[in-house]
């Protein structure tokens, strides 16, 4: 079984991209042979609000519970982010949340978003980073250059070891992320694994680190599932990468 992590609906404003609802995303991923997905809304980067997202999101997935996990988007720079993140979790069922310092303008490592971070570790919601949302080299004049490196998302993994962290859309390398023996650097970080080099990594790190996903619509799934078709690995840990990593992360199994 196959869950990919990283997937969203909603309206993007700098080129027409297919797939933007829900029912349409759902009939692509099913088409790919991926039976459930964690998804966000890309409004979240947009509203001056990004809450209204969120409560968008939930009346969007109310028919296709049975498929998606919802993905909160918010900004710790907003006062209310923390009612927010609480509504989130408590009464929209979402499992996880996606923070986009790029487009809201902030540092990872300024007191908000380590403040978020916490709250985010003891709500049991893991946090989805994009290093990037779309290929900067081809962006809008009106769209931000601006990428989220491993050494901003570490910081904020070691100054809240307890929380979660994906990095979505970062195809960082083993020696960037471990250590001289081969431990991880960063406490918490796990990677989406659509631009990452999974052989580059030992199969143990893998098998416990890196989550299956995509990037649909935004970006052709086949590549996605070739990286872990390709990969030198054990039936086991191939399952962990395509499907469990992902459902134990957000708390689905």
């Amino acid at each position: 079984m196959m869950f990919d992590i990283n997937t969203a609906v909603g309206h993007w404003p700098f080129r027409r991209i297919p797939n933007q609802t829900p029912a349409e995303l759902r009939a692509l991923l099913e088409g790919a042979g991926i039976d459930g997905a964690a998804v966000a809304n890309t409004n979240g980067l947009f509203y001056k609000n990004c809450h209204d997202a969120n409560l968008e999101l939930a009346e969007w997935l109310a028919p296709h519970a049975d498929f998606f996990v919802g993905v909160a988007t918010l900004n710790p720079l907003y006062a209310a982010w923390e009612r927010d993140l609480r509504t989130c979790s408590e009464e929209l069922g979402f499992r996880a949340l996606r923070l986009v310092p790029q487009y809201h303008d902030y540092a990872l490592g300024c007191g908000e978003s380590i403040a978020i971070a916490r709250l985010a570790a003891q709500v049991d919601m893991p946090m989805l980073i994009p290093h990037r949302v779309v290929d900067v080299r081809q962006h809008h004049w009106l769209d931000t250059e601006r990428v989220i490196g491993i050494d901003e998302i570490g910081a904020l993994c070691r100054a809240v070891p307890e929380a979660r962290v994906i990095v979505c859309e970062g195809g960082f390398s083993a020696g960037a992320l471990l250590d001289r023996d081969g431990s991880p650097r960063y406490p918490g970080l796990y990677l989406e694994s659509s631009r990452v080099a999974i052989d580059g990594f030992s199969e143990e790190f893998a098998a416990e680190r890196i989550a299956f996903g995509t990037g649909a619509p935004f970006k052709q799934i086949r590549p996605a599932q070739l990286k872990v078709e390709v990969a030198d690995l054990g039936a086991e840990s191939r399952e962990r990468i395509c499907g469990k990593n992902g459902r134990e992360l957000l708390g689905l199994e």
